[in-house]
C-alpha cells in the first residue's frame, strides 16, 4: 500500500474502511485531523528517504486507543510525526475506542487490534480476569486532575490553595465522576481519598466517560466535579465555572506519583509470535517519548494543531506541561510503582493479580532496574 493511501485510509472520514473485514475507527474530528495530516505525513516520510518500496516492507501494527488526551501524547506525537515509528520500520493502523478504556481490552482480546494503549489498571484487571497480556511499554504516571464547580468550592469553604488534605476532605458528600470501577482514574481516586482516611462511599461516586457532558454537568450543577485526564475539563476552568481542585499531575499527592497510569499491552501470543517487532514497538514509543521532552514547543503546537486546535493555547500549554512531565523515559517503569497500583487495585477489586505482577506481566525492556 502506498503511503498517502494508507494515511488517507487510515483518517479520512472518506476512507474509513475494512482491513480484513475489521473498521479502523476514528472520531470525526480526529479523523479529520488525521485526513489533513496525511499528505504532509506521506511527505515527510519521502523526505525522510522512506520510498514506497519500504513503507509496503513495513510491519503494521494495529493499536487501540481509548483516548486521544494529552495523557496519550507518545502516541499521537507518533501520528503527526510518522517517522518516529516509521525508522523502526512500522506502519500504524489506529483505531479510536471513543474514551471507553474497557473497549480496548475487548479489542485486543478479539484480535481486532494487536497493542492496547490504556490505563494501567484497565490492564492488570482484564490480567487477572484471564486475558493473557504482556506490558510491553509504560509510558507515563498520574496524570490526572480533580475539577470542582465554582459554586461548589465557595461552599465547602475551603480554599483551592488550601493543604492538598483539606481540599481532599472537603469532598465529602460531593457528587464527584469519573471513570468505571478498576480503571487508572478511580484506583487512583480511592487512593487519594485513603490517604486523608477516606472511603469512596464517602463521596456520591458516578461514572462517566463523556467529557462534554462532564463540563455541562459541572455548569448546571448536576454535579460537583469530576475526576479526568489533566487539561480535557479545561472548558470550565475557562469560563470560570469550574476549579481546578487537586492535580496528580503537578505531584498534589506525592506518595502517588510513581504509580504507572498509562500502558501499551499486546497479546502474549503476538509477542511470541511477533518478538522482535514488539520490542521495536517499545523502541518506537521510548523515541516518542523522548521527542516530546526534546521538542516541547514543537510537539506541542503539532499535537494541539491536529487534535485540539479550538482548545485556549494558556489551558493546552497547562496540560501539556504537566503531562510532560509525567512521561516515563524510555517507556519503562520501576517494579515499586507497579506494585503499589496492584495493591490499591487488590484492596478495591479484591482480584487476585498474581498473574499480573512486575515479573509475570512486564516485558523485559519495559522494566527500569
Amino acid at each position: 500500500m502506498k503511503t498517502k493511501e494508507f494515511w488517507q485510509r487510515l483518517a479520512c472520514p472518506d476512507f474509513l474502511y475494512k482491513r480484513e473485514r475489521k473498521v479502523i475507527h476514528a472520531t470525526m474530528k480526529s479523523a479529520a485531523a488525521l485526513c489533513r495530516h496525511g499528505k504532509t505525513a506521506a511527505f515527510a516520510l519521502a523526505l525522510a528517504g522512506v520510498g514506497v518500496g519500504v513503507a509496503q516492507a513495513a510491519d503494521t501494527v494495529r493499536i487501540g486507543t481509548a483516548s486521544t488526551s494529552v495523557v496519550h501524547a507518545p502516541l499521537t506525537m507518533a501520528i503527526v510525526e510518522p517517522t518516529i515509528f516509521g525508522k523502526h520500520n512500522i506502519e500504524l493502523e489506529i483505531s479510536y475506542l471513543r474514551g471507553n478504556s474497557t473497549n480496548c481490552v475487548t479489542a485486543i482480546i478479539s484480535k481486532a487490534v494487536d497493542v492496547c494503549q490504556v490505563g494501567t489498571t484497565t490492564g492488570t484487571n482484564a490480567i487477572a480476569e484471564g486475558a493473557k497480556l504482556k506490558a510491553i511499554a509504560i509510558l507515563a504516571g498520574p496524570v490526572n486532575e480533580i475539577v470542582l464547580s465554582a459554586k461548589s468550592v465557595k461552599e465547602s469553604g475551603v480554599s483551592p490553595d488550601a493543604p492538598v488534605a483539606d481540599r481532599i476532605r472537603a469532598m465529602k458528600g460531593m457528587r464527584i465522576t469519573s471513570a468505571v470501577s478498576g480503571s487508572a482514574h478511580h484506583t487512583a481516586l480511592i487512593a487519594m481519598l485513603s490517604s486523608v482516611g477516606m472511603k469512596i462511599d464517602d463521596i456520591e461516586y458516578q461514572v462517566l466517560h463523556d467529557v462534554a457532558a462532564m463540563m455541562e454537568s459541572i455548569r448546571n450543577g448536576r454535579i460537583d466535579g469530576s475526576l479526568w485526564t489533566v487539561g480535557t475539563l479545561g472548558g470550565v476552568i475557562e469560563d470560570g465555572t469550574g476549579v481546578r481542585w487537586i492535580s496528580m499531575a503537578r505531584g498534589d499527592v506525592k506518595e502517588l506519583s510513581s504509580l504507572p497510569y498509562v500502558t501499551a499491552y499486546a497479546r502474549t501470543e503476538w509477542i511470541e509470535a511477533n518478538p522482535g517487532l514488539a520490542k521495536r514497538v517499545h523502541d518506537a514509543y521510548a523515541d516518542s517519548i523522548a521527542y516530546l521532552k526534546a521538542n516541547p514547543e514543537k510537539a506541542s503546537k503539532m499535537i494541539k494543531a491536529e487534535f485540539y486546535p479550538d482548545l485556549d493555547q494558556k489551558l493546552w500549554d497547562n496540560g501539556f506541561e504537566e503531562a510532560l512531565n509525567a512521561f516515563f523515559d524510555n517507556a519503562m517503569s520501576a517494579r515499586g510503582g507497579w506494585q503499589k497500583f496492584l495493591e490499591l487495585q487488590a484492596i478495591n477489586t479484591g482480584k487476585d493479580y498474581k498473574d499480573a505482577t512486575f515479573e509475570a506481566a512486564v516485558m523485559d525492556y519495559a522494566r527500569k532496574k
